[in-house]
């Protein structure tokens, strides 16, 4: 399953257009995913279309 949803958030991420704007009133969802390897953070603005990425990013973390 989570394998699937970063295939998924890959695929979201490669096709155009890749960010969007957030409207003033507009609730907005962020999603945060840990691992021992990266952290990740993407926030989300939900449409009729869907959900649209308005923020992504990503950190990787070094062992010990």
């Amino acid at each position: 399953e989570c394998e699937q949803a970063l295939q998924h958030l890959k695929k979201a991420l490669s096709e155009p257009p890749v960010l969007s704007r957030p409207n003033d009133e507009e609730v907005l969802y962020l999603y945060l995913a840990v691992a021992s390897e990266a952290v990740s953070a993407a926030l989300i603005r939900e449409t009729t279309e869907g959900q649209k990425l308005v923020y992504f990013t990503s950190k990787a973390l070094q062992g010990p």
